[in-house]
């Protein structure tokens, strides 16, 4: 029996692997989240589910895989984050791509919703898996 992948060892000390661009017949997903775990967590969901997924620890990594990605169709984010926040890194991606779409990730309360911008929604945690995902086949079906 295999081990499923979400609960495989994350390999440390090791370079992220080259990212790269989206295929044309795959939706994509830029994820981000400084914690290792859940990313890789919920980055194995979501390519179970069929979708291209690239994975960010911060917003700095996720602007320049969102470049080497060339196309990214919706973005799942922390808000919390070290140096640059969530809401702040999808307002700089969308100076790029006005009508990104984006689903926030919190354990905190956000005071002000309109912070987040258009075609957004905010995802508490803790959230079921099946929540997860089908927030993000709504999103990306381009319904938010």
């Amino acid at each position: 029996m295999q081990i499923p992948r979400f609960l495989q060892p994350i390999p440390h000390g090791s370079s992220p692997p080259k990212i790269q661009p989206v295929p044309p017949e795959r939706i994509g997903i830029l994820l981000v989240d400084d914690e290792p775990a859940l990313r890789h967590l919920l980055g194995a969901v979501l390519s179970d589910e069929g979708y291209y997924v690239v994975e960010a620890g911060n917003a700095e990594e996720a602007i320049e895989a969102s470049r080497a990605a060339e196309r990214i169709d919706l973005v799942v984010t922390d808000v919390r984050m070290p140096k640059m926040d969530g809401i702040k890194m999808v307002a700089k991606l969308r100076e790029s791509n006005p009508d990104l779409r984006a689903i926030f990730v919190t354990g905190y309360a956000v005071d002000d919703l309109s912070r987040l911008g258009p075609n957004t929604c905010l995802l508490n945690k803790p959230f079921l898996r099946r929540s997860l995902i089908d927030l993000v086949h709504r999103f990306a079906a381009g319904v938010p």
